[in-house]
């Protein structure tokens, strides 16, 4: 917890004390909050590393005569030698997806992407999926697992009876690139219910895609940590500066609407 700079405050905030953009102190607790997250998740796939350490130098053996099964079930609660067998394949790809996006991915993610990297490698797997990541990024919408094994599997039905590693790639590759028909989902309220689709000619609702894709690529570009430590204190001053100064303007903007009888309520 004094790693994270975290601490619980003595009276939760209200409506009334708690209002407007984040302040300098608020935004910087909230991007410590959501280390917990990515800690959680590269702890999994360091899980693994760890794991496959002990295997393969046979450190589980304690007295001599411990078995990896009795290690497992000793030192992990009854972890099942094919999890742990799956953690050990595994964490290669989740370690490359963390360098390739900059954070690290749920594990949901990583297992649907598993039979990408399979076919093709850690490394230009970990490059598609941030590709995919950041596509839903831009559109304002999360990426879920469902649509990554949707993704692979199309990719990896192009490959069935391709013998040759280089011509499997290139045909893994290339169906890859191809969108699928799924629909990307519908954005997700706080209280984790789906929102009711967006107008397709309202200029507003356009306006709060962007914005949201906005929103999520600075939060994910102030989590950077090769960009912080080569960034200046007068330079992050400045864009702490810009991103308050758009939040006050976009507080001051009134969204009005006429009142429509009988239009279909939507909630």
């Amino acid at each position: 917890m004094e790693h994270w700079a975290l601490s619980l405050p003595e009276v939760d905030a209200t409506l009334e004390s708690a209002h407007g953009p984040l302040s300098d102190d608020e935004q910087r607790q909230l991007i410590e909050a959501h280390k917990a997250v990515d800690n959680a998740r590269t702890a999994r796939w360091m899980l693994g590393f760890s794991l496959e350490v002990v295997r393969r130098r046979r450190l589980y053996r304690g007295d001599g005569t411990r078995t990896w099964e009795q290690y497992l079930a000793q030192e992990h609660d009854g972890l099942s030698t094919s999890e742990a067998d799956r953690l050990q394949k595994t964490w290669r790809l989740a370690q490359a997806v963390q360098k390739e996006l900059g954070r690290p991915a749920p594990d949901s993610h990583m297992r649907k992407l598993e039979p990408y990297a399979q076919r093709t490698s850690d490394e230009q797997a970990a490059a598609a999926y941030k590709a995919l990541y950041w596509a839903h990024q831009e559109q304002g919408h999360r990426l879920v697992a469902k649509q990554v094994q949707q993704r692979v599997s199309k990719a990896v039905e192009a490959a069935k009876g391709v013998s040759d590693p280089i011509e499997r790639t290139r045909a893994v590759t290339a169906a890859w690139a191809v969108t699928p028909d799924e629909p990307v989902p519908a954005q997700r309220t706080d209280k984790g219910r789906s929102e009711a689709p967006a107008s397709a000619t309202d200029p507003i609702d356009a306006a709060l895609r962007l914005l949201h894709a906005a929103r999520e690529a600075i939060e994910g570009a102030a989590e950077n940590k090769r960009a912080r430590e080569g960034r200046s204190e007068d330079h992050a001053r400045f864009q702490q500066e810009a991103i308050r100064r758009i939040g006050r303007v976009l507080a001051k903007v009134k969204v009005e609407g006429e009142f429509i009888p009988d239009a279909e309520i939507v909630g």
